[in-house]
C-alpha cells in the first residue's frame, strides 16, 4: 500500500509529537529530555545522511554552546539510544560516524522522507498512480512539523522548507485529480493548499476548477469572491487576469444555462396553452385555475 510503514524498522513520526515506534510496535515519547528529543529530530529530518557534532552542537545551543558542549551531545545520544532501545556503534539504527550521527535508513523510516519520496516524480508512474502517491503523501501529514519543537529555530527552518513542498504536492494532486475528471478530490486537495498558504492563487483557481466541475457553481463563483476579499484585505489587489477570466467564464457560464432553462419553459407554457385551447370546457379545480393564470401570464411575459 501507498505510504505503509515497513513493520520491520524503527518509525519516526515528525508530523504532530515527535514519536518513535519500535519494531515491536511500542511507542516511545519519552527521550529522556528536551535535549535528546531534540537530537532525534535533527537526525531524524536527514535520515540517511550524518549530521556533524559541530552541526548539532550549533542547532541544539542555537550558537551558545557550553564549553562541555561535544561530551553534553554525547551524552544526550547514549540518553536517546537508550530509550528507544538501540545500541551504540556503526551498525545501530542511531549510528556513530566520523565526527557525527546517523539514523540509518536502512533500519529507520521517517515521515517526512517517506512523504519527500512519494512526491518525487517517477517516470514510469501513470497519471493514477502519480495521484494515488500523492494523496499517500498528504495522508501522513497528521500535523504540524516538528511540533513538538515550536521554537527552536532549526525546526522552524524545517517547517518553512516543508511548506513549500507541502503547497506544491497539494496543487500537483489537485491538478492531477481535474485532468482524471476527479474533481471532488481536486476540491479537497486545493482546500488543504488554500489551508496552507491562502496567498497561493494557483490554489484558488484549482478550488474553483473543482468545485464549477461538481456542479457547485455557486459555490465557485462564492471562491472568487472569497480569493479577492483575501488577496484585497491581505495587499490591496485584484486577483489575477486568469483569475478574472475564470470567473467571467463562469459567469457567462450561468447566463448560458439561465438562457436554456427560459427556453424550455416557455416551450412548456406553450404546450400547456395549446392543451387548454383544446379542452375549452375543462373544469378545473381553483388551485389548477390559479396555476394556469400564472401560467398565461408568465406565456405572455416571455
Amino acid at each position: 500500500m501507498l505510504g505503509a510503514w515497513d513493520m520491520r524498522k524503527f518509525r519516526v513520526t515528525l508530523f504532530g509529537q515527535t514519536t518513535v515506534v519500535l519494531p515491536d510496535n511500542t511507542i516511545v515519547v519519552d527521550f529522556g529530555g528536551t535535549r535528546p528529543r531534540q537530537v532525534l529530530g535533527i537526525l531524524a529530518a536527514s535520515v540517511g545522511t550524518p549530521v556533524s557534532k559541530d552541526r548539532l552542537v550549533e542547532q541544539l545551543w542555537e550558537g551558545e554552546p557550553p564549553r562541555t558542549c561535544t561530551d553534553t551531545l554525547e551524552g544526550y545520544v547514549a540518553l536517546l539510544r537508550r530509550h528507544i532501545g538501540v545500541s551504540h556503534g556503526r551498525t545501530s539504527p542511531l549510528a556513530t560516524r566520523p565526527h557525527g550521527y546517523v539514523l540509518d535508513a536502512a533500519q529507520v523510516e521517517v515521515d517526512l522522507h517517506s512523504f519527500r519520496r512519494l512526491v518525487r516524480p517517477a517516470g514510469d508512474s501513470t497519471s493514477d498512480e502519480e495521484l494515488g502517491r500523492r494523496e499517500a503523501a498528504l495522508d501522513l501529514v497528521t500535523g504540524p512539523l516538528l511540533a513538538s519543537e515550536p521554537y527552536a529555530d532549526w525546526a522552524a527552518d524545517e517547517r518553512n522548507r516543508f511548506q513549500s513542498e507541502y503547497l506544491s504536492a497539494c496543487q500537483q494532486a489537485a491538478s492531477r485529480a481535474l485532468e482524471l475528471s476527479q474533481p471532488q478530490v481536486a476540491v479537497d486537495t486545493a482546500r488543504k493548499a488554500i489551508a496552507s498558504d491562502a496567498m497561493a492563487e494557483n490554489s484558488w483557481q484549482l478550488l474553483i476548477r473543482g468545485l464549477a466541475a461538481t456542479g457547485a457553481r455557486s459555490d465557485a463563483l462564492r471562491a472568487y469572491l472569497d480569493l479577492r476579499r483575501t488577496l484585497i484585505e491581505a495587499i490591496g489587489e485584484e486577483p489575477s487576469a486568469a483569475s478574472q477570466r475564470l470567473y467571467a467564464d463562469l459567469l457567462t457560464e450561468d447566463r448560458t444555462i439561465s438562457s436554456t432553462r427560459l427556453r424550455e419553459v416557455q416551450g412548456l407554457l406553450t404546450l400547456l396553452r395549446d392543451a387548454l385551447n383544446t379542452c375549452p370546457h375543462l373544469d378545473l379545480s381553483p388551485h389548477d385555475r390559479r396555476l394556469t393564470q400564472r401560467a398565461e401570464r408568465l406565456l405572455a411575459a416571455a
